[in-house]
């Protein structure tokens, strides 16, 4: 059976994974709705300007993909990392709205909407959670947009053909050059910067999260559990928790990250990376030149207020993946190693020193 995905969103991180899941097998046709659709052309593959932010042109987008049988959202507000706690619950419940709106009205085939949320339902961004978090524990205090558009997507659903499912990732990591605030690249400026400088590899962030248990999700990770959700009987009208299926310690991977750079490993030094690396500007042109790195503003490649909230955590981040095995979804990735396979790949590319 042919299957037709819309992809809103599709130039993000988690999109462009799934849109390589999908397009592995040969039952999924892809189009990526996006701002500004790139040139790549490839079989199967499609990408229509959209804004979803306007209902207009959600609307003739979509009337443009009357075949669609699957939608995945996977766009977000947009928002200050200065306010990485609280996002815009209006914007992203109406960008999800003016999804649902086109696609209910211009694709009579539609079987199914995936919607992608995160840890932040749990309030991880609050301080300390539920552990392990189950995707039925109590929702916290609002504003969580989360819980604004999940509620939207299943309400929507009621009597209707089509089925939703959502994906809860933690925190999402990727090679992904066009994505600054991403831990990868992150962890590889501050340690290009402590090699420049001569200093040991220290752990900028808090003692309490040097050594707190922690989860991620490649992206990768997170397009196979998507993928799985958008047809597995199991996942119909349910939230499923998809991280990498283990668990890991700054404290334990630090030293590793340190001999992948030839530093000392450091101990937690608590820094305001937003404050601190203001000035570091010339110091990343000066790393640039010695290595030969593709140049590039150091707000391409680092978002460091991002870094701040990472590892201000004093908490222990942990998802239960049982209702997702339970499922039949076991896809399983070890976090450390991966992340050091894809600082070896910005190493690669000249975009990390």
């Amino acid at each position: 059976m042919q299957h037709v995905a819309v992809i809103a969103g599709a130039t993000g991180a988690a999109a462009k994974r799934l849109v390589e899941a999908l397009l592995a097998d040969p039952a999924w046709e892809v189009v990526g709705l996006c701002r500004h659709p790139p040139a790549l052309k490839r079989e199967r593959l499609t990408y229509i300007a959209c804004d979803l932010t306007d209902a207009a042109s959600t609307r003739l987008a979509l009337a443009r993909t009357p075949q669609a049988t699957h939608l995945f959202y996977t766009a977000r507000a947009q928002f200050s990392d200065a306010s990485i706690g609280v996002e815009d619950v209006a914007g992203n419940r109406a960008m999800l709205q003016n999804l649902l709106d086109g696609a209910e009205a211009a694709c009579p085939g539609l079987q199914h909407v995936h919607l992608v949320e995160g840890t932040k339902w749990y309030g991880m961004h609050l301080g300390a959670m539920r552990l392990p978090a189950h995707e039925d524990d109590p929702r916290h205090m609002p504003p969580n947009f989360y819980y604004d558009q999940q509620d939207l997507l299943s309400g929507r659903a009621e009597g209707k053909r089509w089925t939703w499912s959502a994906s809860r990732p933690g925190f999402l990591y990727d090679f992904a050059p066009e994505r600054p605030r991403n831990l990868v690249p992150l962890i590889g400026a501050w340690a290009g910067i402590c090699a420049e400088l001569g200093l040991p590899l220290d752990f900028p962030g808090k003692p309490a999260c040097y050594d707190a248990l922690m989860e991620a999700t490649d992206a990768t990770q997170l397009a196979r559990g998507m993928k799985w959700m958008a047809t597995a009987s199991a996942a119909r009208n349910e939230p499923f928790n998809v991280t990498d299926g283990g668990l890991f310690r700054w404290s334990r991977l630090w030293p590793k990250i340190a001999r992948l750079y030839g530093l000392e490993c450091g101990s937690p030094r608590p820094l305001n990376l937003g404050r601190w690396m203001a000035d570091k500007g010339p110091l990343l042109e000066t790393i640039v030149k010695h290595h030969n790195l593709v140049a590039q503003p150091m707000e391409a490649v680092v978002t460091w207020n991002f870094g701040d909230f990472l590892w201000g955590l004093e908490h222990d981040v942990v998802s239960s993946m049982t209702k997702s095995r339970l499922a039949g979804f076991h896809d399983t990735i070890d976090t450390e190693a991966r992340i050091l396979a894809h600082l070896q790949r910005y190493r690669e590319a000249r975009l990390l020193p």
